[in-house]
């Protein structure tokens, strides 16, 4: 019996079916029908239409891998990396049953020392487990892989796959950066894995929307849940105060006054809890509550110009929401959540993080496959020496597993029509404000600091966009009323 799966079409596989002069096999639609036939001789009007249908979805047989160049079994990994599994099953077991049972009794009491002090240890063990493997930088986070089809509710899952995610972001950027004392390292990432854990926790004590298109009253709610998390904790001394403030900043990546998604605001964070505090100092049993909250408050003026546990905790929080299912949506591959990711990324995270997570992170928790590809259409955020910020089109020409340092060759210029939703997003690219730009200048991202993906455009998610943009990188032509775009340092073909 057929088998069939979806096809990931790039412009090399039409390009290939172009020079063939060839539709090489039967291509379907989910159910098995038939959408477009195999056929030789075919012209470039019958080829064109197979991205019509990429909307919907376009499956290919199974049988046919050969004749469409698909090898599974000679999977590419990107030089550098291996499939050396780096998580176990029994570090898996342990997260997972640990924190079962410690957000089973947070819904009932608060946090005890001992489970904290217990929480502490099998967080170091984990790290442990990681750290210490040869391929701790370049093998598989292979969490998910792990967490497939186990028993746990919502939180459980999010907060282990929060927390793995985690500890290899930190583990791996300070590896990348040379700082390798161990001490310091495993007491700083298990600062980040403790927040990462409990970050969440004011979930428990709140009743959330369960359904899609929040509205603003909702969204304000939810953006209560750094503050509830904190103040069940704040009473156990045991617990760094450093966790305690990852866990009211972990959706506050961005630096102060940046327009774009941190939540909640810092001035209605210092607001309540000040009022929290007063109304505790006057109350024996909770001045030490009151205490913790001053220390907060101090820390909370300090001017960090790069919140870098934040900054992890809010990646590592929405990769772990995306790629798990609730009851609104299935949840998605692991690409596609990283490809999600950077598409949100402009609005809602530092550019160093997002490049960090691409680079150290992001290809080992999809099995090693790239999500940026050779011949992949990029938007990226170009900003010239007068301070303006300008959004490039360009098409991948080569690239590697630092998946931010792709070489491009910029061909247009693109408009994003740019709203609230309920948060900052790209609602949309009017194709009427795609302008081409004939200079088609060569970058290597490598090189060049002045740009950063912002956009990975999907077929499959942005169809009208991509057939618009594949048919610019195959005609000279120029669309009425095309501009240009200011430029960095490139070359020029």
């Amino acid at each position: 019996m057929s088998k069939f799966e979806l096809f990931d079409f790039t412009p090399e596989i039409i390009e290939s079916f172009r020079e063939n002069h060839e539709i090489p096999v039967h291509f379907y639609n989910k159910d098995g029908q038939v959408l477009i036939h195999k056929k030789e001789e075919a012209s470039d009007a019958e080829i064109d239409r197979l991205l019509r249908f990429v909307k919907q979805g376009i499956y290919y047989d199974v049988e046919d891998s050969e004749k469409l160049g698909i090898q599974e079994k000679n999977r590419n990994v990107p030089d550098g990396l291996t499939d050396t599994k780096l998580i176990s099953e029994q570090i898996t077991d342990e997260l997972n049953d640990g924190a079962k049972e410690l957000f089973q009794n947070l819904k009932r009491t608060s946090i005890t020392s001992v489970q904290a002090r217990k929480t502490s240890e099998r967080l170091a063990d984990a790290f442990e487990a990681f750290e210490s493997q040869p391929d701790m930088g370049v093998g598989l986070v292979n969490i998910l892989e792990l967490m497939h089809g186990k028993d746990n509710t919502h939180d459980v899952e999010l907060a282990v796959k929060r927390t793995v995610v985690a500890m290899a972001m930190k583990t791996r950027g300070a590896a990348a950066t040379g700082a390798r004392d161990r001490a310091r390292l495993q007491e700083a990432a298990n600062i980040t894995m403790m927040s990462a854990l409990l970050c969440d926790v004011g979930y428990s004590r709140m009743t959330m929307p369960e359904h899609d298109g929040l509205s603003d009253q909702e969204m304000n709610y939810i953006r209560n849940h750094p503050i509830m998390s904190y103040l069940m904790i704040a009473h156990e001394r045991s617990i760094d105060p450093r966790v305690k403030r990852n866990i009211l900043n972990h959706h506050r990546p961005m630096k102060a006054g940046t327009p774009g998604n941190n939540y909640p605001s810092l001035n209605s964070i210092t607001t309540r809890l000040t009022a929290l505090k007063e109304k505790y100092s006057e109350d024996a049993s909770r001045r030490h509550i009151a205490e913790d909250i001053d220390m907060q408050l101090k820390l909370l003026m300090r001017d960090i110009p790069y919140d870098e546990d934040a900054a992890i905790l809010a990646v590592a929080s929405e990769f772990a929401s995306l790629t798990s299912r609730v009851p609104w949506r299935e949840a998605f591959t692991a690409r596609r959540a990283v490809q999600m990711l950077v598409n949100n990324s402009y609005f809602t995270y530092p550019d160093r993080i997002v490049r960090e997570f691409l680079d150290y992170v992001s290809i080992s928790l999809c099995n090693n496959e790239k999500i940026l590809r050779e011949g992949d259409f990029i938007i990226v955020a170009a900003r010239s020496g007068s301070g303006r910020t300008f959004f490039e089109v360009g098409q991948i020409t080569n690239s590697t597993r630092f998946q931010s340092k792709p070489g491009i060759d910029r061909f247009a210029t693109i408009y994003p029509e740019i709203g609230k939703s309920p948060k900052y997003k790209f609602l949309k690219f009017p194709l009427n404000g795609l302008k081409a730009d004939p200079r088609k200048a060569h970058y290597e991202l490598s090189k060049d600091d002045s740009r950063h993906i912002v956009y990975a455009v999907d077929p499959t998610h942005d169809p009208d966009l991509y057939e618009e943009l594949f048919k610019l990188t195959r005609t000279s032509r120029t669309p009425a009323g095309a501009g240009h775009a200011e430029t960095g340092t490139g070359t020029t073909e």
